[in-house]
């Protein structure tokens, strides 16, 4: 039996308390979860969690991130195994409402609100909406020939849908009812003419 180098044993470390705090901000949101249930939770001490990512928010940033890539990735596999612009806005329907279900809107609003104040955080949350819309972009890209639209087109295009998207997440905190249906119904026509 190999034995893990300090760094091995780091790196597993930090993959665990990953997985642990990603479950328990997804169920219980980010203000009830604390680093020490989590560590808990990880089989670890505070310290551990501590070290591994400094703070709180430090730990749910590293969350949000593959949060964040894997949704984007899913919303990619969706709309590009379809080939109507029908299609593409029913799975685009589809894909907002099981991310929404997943807690992930409520564990980001809390953790936006909670560290709005402090520079380097808000910075961090600026640099990942921009990832956002870069990876959404892709996905846009991913459906379109640069013959049917510009690339700038194709960034407002993202723009549009994150900023509408983070909106939608808003007003869905606390109205359920809340849907992304007139932003799809208004985006239709545009889809229409480039897919």
């Amino acid at each position: 039996m190999t034995r893990l180098t300090r760094t091995q044993v780091q790196e597993r470390n930090r993959e665990t308390v990953l997985e642990v705090a990603r479950a328990a901000f997804l169920r219980d949101g980010y203000v009830a979860t604390s680093l020490a249930s989590v560590a808990k939770e990880a089989g670890f001490t505070t310290g551990i969690v501590y070290s591994s990512f400094g703070s709180k928010a430090d730990l749910a940033l590293g969350v949000l991130a593959g949060l964040q890539t894997e949704q984007i990735a899913a919303l990619a596999d969706r709309v590009t195994r379809v080939s109507s612009s029908d299609d593409v806005l029913a799975q685009v329907k589809a894909w907002a409402a099981a991310a929404t279900a997943s807690g992930w809107v409520r564990f980001e609003l809390e953790l936006l609100l909670d560290t709005i104040n402090d520079p380097r955080l808000a910075a961090e949350q600026t640099a990942r909406q921009e990832s956002a819309v870069a990876q959404a972009a892709e996905v846009v890209r991913s459906f379109v020939t640069a013959d049917d639209v510009d690339d700038e087109t194709v960034v407002v295009l993202a723009e549009a849908a994150v900023d509408y998207a983070i909106g939608v997440a808003i007003r869905q905190v606390t109205n359920r009812a809340a849907s992304p249906d007139r932003f799809l119904r208004l985006i239709a026509p545009l889809l229409a003419s480039i897919t």
